[in-house]
């Protein structure tokens, strides 16, 4: 069986990581930097692979991205999916919407649909609303 694990880390990259695996603020990235870490501290795969409850391809996956890109290796890429329902104008209209009739969530979107067209559930709406920082 062969070990493998990190290079070396500077100084500066254990003190970035470490406050990456502390203070990140989404945990898969907090989880890769502790991975990190914890190879540097010397850990074998299958140790970081118990304790983070992940598989070795994972935790190999995890080095190659350090290895080849540093910290942004570690970060989650832009995944593809559905391009939002409203333009950046309509959830603009939406946010007036509700702030005008802000307990009647079932009007808003009935007038929303009126004006743009587009029919969008409830959940949608809210969605759109938090996205807008609502």
């Amino acid at each position: 069986m062969t070990f493998r694990f990190v290079p070396s880390l500077s100084d500066t990259d254990l003190q970035t990581l470490m406050a990456t695996y502390t203070y990140g603020v989404k945990p898969a990235l907090r989880r890769r930097a502790h991975a990190i870490v914890l190879s540097h501290q010397g850990h074998t795969i299958d140790q970081i692979c118990e304790i983070l409850s992940v598989t070795r391809e994972t935790v190999s996956l995890w080095f190659d991205a350090w290895e080849a890109q540093g910290l942004d290796g570690l970060q989650d890429k832009p995944r593809a999916g559905r391009p939002p329902i409203y333009s950046d104008a309509e959830r603009e209209r939406l946010l007036e919407l509700v702030q005008k009739h802000p307990h009647q969530l079932k009007a808003v979107q009935a007038r929303l649909q009126q004006e743009t067209g587009k029919g969008a559930c409830t959940m949608t709406l809210k969605r759109a609303l938090k996205k807008s920082g609502v």
